[in-house]
């Protein structure tokens, strides 16, 4: 009979954590700050493994899974995506109750297939994914990093429950992700996160033009950022939020544009075509321009991505 996560204890848990990375490290903090209880911590360098475990108090370290206390029933794997199958596959040779223990990667990307190998020696298999982002520096505050969701996938009821248990131990909610669906919930987060960096780097590039160095040009920046988030965060759809001069139909200020970029920035011209075409969709949903002015646009958008290509 499945245990619903609710009546789950996390006293009942005997954890170990491979990979004490950025993630690694802060899943640790929290789980350990809820009461679970980490007999281990595993990375391929020691010493960060050691410097978490003084942190947290854990007695036992290694630099190989094959180190695995033998009592563990939570195996964490906050790895690199590209080492989550080959770890399970040396974890799956090693002499474990197998019977008895779950395994979870975090990867944003692949599913429960990753850890195939323990799934065939009957361990209880899932994905758990916080939609966050982190870096050594980006989090000091555990109780605040994961009030986010998860994106939980899993093929058996016990994977599901458990996963559960874990992100509302973190302090998190709960997205079940369709197995045919990960990479489609990656590509999201890659897009709002991953991509909304390079954007703001570009914009940058944009202000040296101003004299600012991008320290200063990023002050400038997030309170219009903020803002636009609120506008979203209040919207009853996102789109309603947006300004500026396709939303208002100005396709002479689109072709100024270009041509300041052509002249001054060209490497960024074929990312605003691209950002502008589909602001023009964005516009046309909302209502606010005609199909006129977005074909104007448009057209304007498609002669000058030409020239630039045939320059």
């Amino acid at each position: 009979m499945v245990t619903h996560h609710s009546t789950i204890r996390a006293s009942q848990f005997k954890v170990t954590l491979v990979g004490t990375g950025a993630l690694g490290s802060a899943i640790a903090k929290g789980l350990t700050a809820k009461g679970y209880k980490f007999l281990s911590l595993i990375n391929r360098t020691r010493s960060d493994a050691e410097s978490l475990a003084k942190e947290l108090n854990i007695q036992h370290v290694s630099d190989s899974v094959e180190h695995i206390p033998e009592e563990t029933n939570l195996l964490l794997l906050a790895v690199n995506d590209s080492a989550i199958t080959p770890v399970s596959q040396r974890v799956a040779s090693l002499r474990l109750g197998f019977k008895n223990l779950a395994a979870v990667h975090f990867s944003g990307a692949l599913t429960d297939e990753a850890l195939k190998p323990l799934a065939e020696k009957q361990v209880i298999t899932l994905s758990l994914h916080p939609f966050q982002t982190f870096t050594r520096t980006s989090h000091q505050n555990i109780s605040e990093c994961f009030k986010c969701y998860f994106g939980l996938q899993a093929t058996e009821l016990e994977g599901i429950e458990i996963g559960k248990k874990l992100a509302h131990d973190l302090g998190g909610k709960v997205m079940m992700v369709p197995k045919e669906a990960k990479t489609l919930y990656h590509i999201a987060g890659a897009m709002v996160s991953n991509y909304l960096v390079t954007l703001t780097s570009l914009a940058t590039e944009v202000f040296a033009g101003l004299g600012l160095k991008p320290s200063e040009a990023f002050s400038v920046f997030e309170p219009i950022m903020q803002s636009t988030l609120h506008n979203m965060r209040q919207a009853s759809d996102l789109r309603e939020a947006l300004s500026g001069p396709i939303e208002r139909g100005d396709a002479a200020t689109v072709q100024r544009h270009l041509r300041e970029l052509s002249e001054q920035l060209p490497h960024i011209v074929p990312v605003y075509v691209a950002l502008a075409i589909e602001t023009v969709r964005v516009a046309i949903h909302k209502g606010s321009i005609a199909q006129n002015e977005a074909a104007e646009i448009l057209d304007a958008l498609e002669t000058f991505a030409k020239r630039e290509a045939s320059a």
